[in-house]
């Protein structure tokens, strides 16, 4: 009788230590990416340095002449220098369109999130805006605003 109620409690015990082991992969492993995650939705307030425009062909124009030249698809390149807290962001967004949102002005304050490679602007009026980052840096000698979320 005494051997039987040790083996109750020993799955008992041996259940709940299965039920912490559970609990344990769940915090150590999953929770980090779903905090990860969360961290990075929230929205910056960015203000934008500098916005070029830039006609390319492709293909290149240097390396072909007279009629047996093919045909040329031409698209636009625009980049963005933003500043957000104490860095630059400098990315490239290109499109078929000759068109970027007007609220992208040296000096203009925008919404930003950014991501590992990726810049997304909350754009009033229009659909998020993806810009890939191409060059980030810290600005020393600037003095460093904090960025509030949105």
């Amino acid at each position: 009788m005494l051997r039987f109620e040790a083996v109750i409690v020993m799955e008992k015990i041996m259940r709940k230590r299965y039920y912490c082991e559970i609990l344990a992969l769940f915090v150590f492993m999953v929770a980090p990416g779903v905090w990860a995650k969360q961290v990075s939705t929230a929205y910056q307030q960015g203000t934008v340095l500098k916005v070029r425009r830039e006609e390319v062909s492709s293909p290149s124009e240097c390396c072909y002449s007279g009629t047996d030249a093919p045909l040329q698809s031409q698209y636009y390149a625009y980049e963005v220098s933003l500043r957000v807290g104490c860095s630059t962001y400098r990315g490239r967004y290109e499109t078929p369109f000759d068109y970027f949102p007007s609220a992208f002005k040296a000096g203009q304050s925008v919404s930003v999130r950014l991501t590992k490679h990726v810049m997304n602007f909350d754009v009033p009026g229009e659909n998020n805006l993806k810009v890939n980052i191409v060059h980030r840096s810290s600005d020393q000698g600037v003095p460093c605003t904090a960025t509030a979320g949105r």
